[in-house]
């Protein structure tokens, strides 16, 4: 523990002192991702379907052939922090170096709607504590831990679109009203699967009834790449986990699209909100498998599953409310969840960070 806290203030102070001239292969990963979710988003016509093999040894590799949660990336201490970019998103937002000294905080890299469900346990090093979306969340870590922990709103307010706003407004243009989808999916050993031409009807249904011209399927990275699609629809994918402009990619897509439907309550349900995109339900049950997991962690995403299912019988239900109740009945919803309302600016964030 001294030992690597000794080589993490080392790394800190000499990426203080030498900037860009220290971390050269940190630096280069992001070019290399860069590089790759520029040839996706800037070609015409657009192909939003980013390669999920991850950069680790100066190559893009398979990221199958990797242990669980496996990240290269060595821009923080705890590698989650990583996950999708978000230590990038922040650092970018505050006006910071995106390589440095390493965030004296854990960064909570997604949604949790149970009290017993977790991410990471408290590190010595992390001295201010925890990063989330919401203050419930923030709330239960405070209360379970005994350390800070500071809800900053849903992550992809700190996204950038990869296209300019011409850009933007030519490609909306070009597809008319677009529809999102994003189905439940499996991340590591917790395997999901549903019945996928059920829900390819459901949304040719949907887009038939709400006039959608055109749909894309965004797929997670861990998902078939081949699906009987019909030929005029779009996958989409935002490329792996340790993509650092994951959100990016998906900010762009949301900016692009002018409903979102699923059949899942996850992260991107309040992205959408954020973004004040019409929601629609898939009404196809997914099931997950958690024979992968030792039996205290398939309890905690078990307890994690049921609490969704709750939350997604009171989503459907609001989702059937008139238009001029839905909106305020959405914000009620996920408030807790995502902290919607919160807006820190780049100074706060600045503030948290250093």
């Amino acid at each position: 523990m001294v030992r690597d806290q000794f080589r993490w203030s080392a790394i800190g102070f000499s990426r203080r002192l030498l900037g860009q001239r220290i971390a050269r292969t940190e630096w280069e990963a992001l070019s290399a991702w860069r590089g790759l979710v520029h040839q996706a988003y800037q070609g015409q016509p657009l192909q939003p379907n980013i390669c999920s093999d991850l950069w680790y040894q100066n190559r893009f590799q398979n990221p199958s052939a990797r242990k669980a949660f496996f990240t290269p990336n060595r821009r923080e201490r705890e590698a989650s922090s990583h996950h999708y970019g978000h230590d990038i998103q922040l650092k970018r937002y505050a006006g910071i170096p995106l390589v440095g000294a390493p965030i004296p905080m854990l960064l909570e890299h997604g949604l949790k709607v149970s009290e017993s469900a977790r991410f990471e346990t408290p590190k010595a090093w992390a001295h201010r504590g925890y990063l989330c979306m919401g203050p419930l969340r923030a709330r239960w870590l405070r209360e379970q831990h005994q350390v800070p922990a500071r809800a900053i709103g849903p992550w992809i307010q700190f996204a950038q679109p990869l296209l300019n706003s011409e850009q933007l407004e030519s490609q909306r243009q070009l597809w008319g009203k677009t529809l999102l989808v994003v189905l439940a999916h499996s991340w590591d050993q917790v395997e999901r699967s549903m019945d996928q031409q059920a829900c390819i009807d459901a949304v040719k249904t949907l887009a038939e009834e709400h006039s959608y011209q055109q749909v894309v399927w965004l797929r997670h990275w861990k998902d078939p790449e081949l699906l009987p699609l019909p030929k005029h629809w779009i996958s989409a994918c935002n490329g792996h986990r340790a993509n650092p402009w994951f959100l990016d990619a998906l900010r762009t897509l949301l900016e692009l699209c002018d409903g979102v439907t699923s059949n899942a309550f996850g992260t991107h349900l309040g992205y959408a909100v954020a973004l004040n995109k019409q929601l629609h339900w898939i009404d196809v049950a997914a099931e997950q498998n958690l024979s992968s997991l030792s039996s205290d962690k398939a309890a905690e995403e078990d307890a994690e599953w049921r609490e969704r299912q709750s939350l997604t019988a009171a989503l459907k239900e609001t989702l059937s409310k008139p238009l001029s109740l839905k909106k305020r009945s959405l914000q009620t919803l996920f408030e807790p969840y995502w902290g919607l309302s919160l807006k820190p600016t780049p100074a706060d964030i600045k503030s948290l960070l250093n």
